[in-house]
């Protein structure tokens, strides 16, 4: 967390927010390697870290995962849970919460 960014960008980087915006944007599910494209056109960031943000999101409540079988195995699909606004709401409650637990 940085406290002298603002909205958003207190909790994540740049990269990551990009990969909300691709995930807010689409009217369906994407996979890592759309997500990653997605963000990769505009800050250079590996695919490990984009599967990894998903992932974290995904166990933080911020995106909905549901997995499917290719070419390769087991893959996910993500989407966001809330749109921009609902997100930021989101965080703002669930920091609250864990504030209010000190």
């Amino acid at each position: 967390m940085d406290i002298t960014e603002s909205g958003l960008r207190m909790f994540f980087k740049d990269w990551q927010i990009k990969a909300f915006e691709a995930l807010w944007k689409s009217s369906q599910p994407l996979n890592s390697r759309e997500v990653w494209e997605a963000v990769n056109n505009e800050i250079s960031i590996s695919r490990a870290s984009i599967i990894n943000f998903l992932e974290a999101s995904h166990e933080n409540g911020l995106l909905d995962r549901d997995s499917t079988t290719g070419k390769g195995g087991h893959r996910g699909l993500y989407s966001a849970k809330y749109d921009e606004r609902g997100t930021k709401k989101y965080l703002k409650k669930i920091f609250k919460e864990h504030l209010d637990k000190l």
